[in-house]
């Protein structure tokens, strides 16, 4: 028989899951359209790439802000303010789509409402199913969020070809709305903390240091832009994060409670991994396209399908994972799961020319399983290590570094990429042997540095004996 405390937890599983679902569903729709608001609106490409930076920007901003808010709202009031945001800014886009303006502050302000949403909905989860289940609930969180990049770009480009933008926009109202109602009726409140003090310096400093870093990392490979600027933006950022690391280093409580980095060796382990999984991740998505279409010749529609296999098989062992993790058994299987992710990419390095695409597709599904036995996995290892009043500012400071690791990552490989072809082809090499050359470098050392984080791995497993033996303490007393 079904209790009524379960009932209540998954009641309020439901309701994070269908914000956060729709959320990333509609990101992932928008990331394929630039062609398509390029031709709509009359604008260059340039200026439509706004449409997806605005929301990556805004995200990335307000993730480290996330944990201010959250004490002075509490959990449940800064998550609700998430979903208001992204469904009252829908319905603004969906009435006025047809102004370019207008669609450029709903995709900043939904990138706002990401970065409350994303940090929160995992942290609110784990205040209502303990340790013992949590691997469980990092597993149904993760499946939804691989599926919905998954049918993303499919629903963005049929509601492109056969509708209008301003679908794209109204189907998010009635996800927004019944997330909201779930929320405000079943998650229990939270009291605000008010411990930390605004400090205008150092919201300054951290806005004008993520700003500067992620601008100048979208500006690197615009050939547009004089070299110049990236370079600066790059230098003003960095210099702007180390001095609001020092002006932070004094305050009883910061902005950011880096400390957890110092205090916690699992989770700053874990962070660790997470970085450079994410790293690959991303980094992949931008070299297998170039191999599947400028060396293998595959139509962009054949492309896109390459993936898919990768989403359904990461959201079946995502699953996995997080019930191994639950059955507090050896967290080996993190390991086999790094090592098919570095299989299969350093497989596309020695494919021939004329390969299959049922060996496309099983090394495509085999970066499936892996991502799904480690990614999810290891986050939820590292949150778990956290004390309860720490998690959302756990959670916020590790999005936020996987989300620059990652964008460093794809900005070194775009890069590598156009100046390493190059220098091939002026040593007489033809371009499509050098770029295929190029891509191939660049597989081999995604693939290395993702074998890279197992001694990683095997640290965690022989400390986690002993957090689980804490765990299974406090269960009992």
């Amino acid at each position: 028989m079904i209790s009524i405390a379960n009932v209540k937890k998954h009641s309020v599983l439901l309701s994070i899951l269908i914000g956060a679902f729709s959320l990333v569903l509609t990101n992932s729709a928008f990331n394929i359209l630039l062609p398509s608001f390029v031709q709509m609106y009359g604008i260059s490409t340039a200026f439509g790439g706004w449409i997806i930076i605005l929301y990556m920007l805004a995200m990335t901003i307000t993730m480290p802000l996330t944990s201010l808010v959250v004490d002075r709202l509490g959990r449940k009031n800064t998550y609700i303010l998430g979903i208001a945001i992204y469904g009252l800014f829908s319905i603004l886009g969906g009435l006025f789509s047809q102004y370019v303006q207008i669609v450029l502050l709903v995709r900043l302000m939904h990138g706002v409402a990401a970065g409350l949403m994303i940090p929160l909905s995992l942290v609110l989860l784990f205040d209502y199913y303990g340790k013992e289940v949590r691997g469980r609930v990092v597993g149904a969180w993760g499946i939804l969020l691989m599926i919905a990049p998954a049918i993303g770009p499919t629903l963005g480009g049929a509601i492109i070809q056969f509708g209008q933008l301003k679908y794209l926009f109204w189907i998010n109202v009635p996800f927004a709305l019944l997330s909201f109602v779930l929320c405000c009726t079943q998650i229990r409140p939270y009291s605000p903390a008010n411990r930390k003090i605004i400090h205008l310096q150092g919201i300054t400093l951290i806005i004008f240091s993520l700003t500067s870093l992620i601008l100048g990392i979208q500006m690197v490979s615009n050939p547009t832009v004089p070299k110049w600027i990236p370079c600066l933006l790059l230098l003003l950022g960095i210099v702007a994060l180390i001095r609001f690391i020092q002006t932070e280093n004094g305050k009883e409580e910061p902005l950011i409670r880096y400390s957890l980095l110092r205090r916690n060796p699992i989770y700053t382990t874990s962070l660790l991994i997470s970085m450079i999984q994410d790293s690959v991740m991303f980094g992949v998505i931008f070299v297998v396209p170039l191999i599947l279409q400028e060396v293998l010749q595959l139509s962009p529609s054949v492309t896109g399908a390459m993936f898919i296999p990768t989403a359904i098989f990461t959201s079946l062992f995502v699953w996995v994972g997080g019930s191994l993790i639950d059955s507090g058994k050896s967290l080996r299987f993190i390991a086999y799961g790094i090592g098919f992710v570095a299989v299969s990419v350093l497989s596309f390095a020695f494919v021939p020319k004329g390969v299959s695409l049922f060996v496309l597709l099983f090394l495509m599904s085999l970066r499936g399983i892996g991502n799904g036995l480690s990614d999810m996995t290891v986050t939820a290892i590292g949150l778990n290590a956290l004390p309860e009043e720490d998690l959302h500012e756990g959670s916020a400071l590790s999005n936020t570094i996987q989300r620059l690791a990652s964008s460093f990552a794809v900005m070194l490989l775009g890069v590598y990429y156009e100046v390493r072809w190059q220098m091939i082809v002026q040593s007489g090499e033809l371009a499509g042997h050098a770029k295929w050359t190029a891509l191939k470098e660049e597989c081999i050392a995604l693939g290395a540095l993702m074998l890279v984080t197992l001694p990683l791995v095997l640290f965690i497993n022989g400390r986690k004996v002993e957090v689980v033996a804490g765990n299974g303490e406090k269960t009992v007393a």
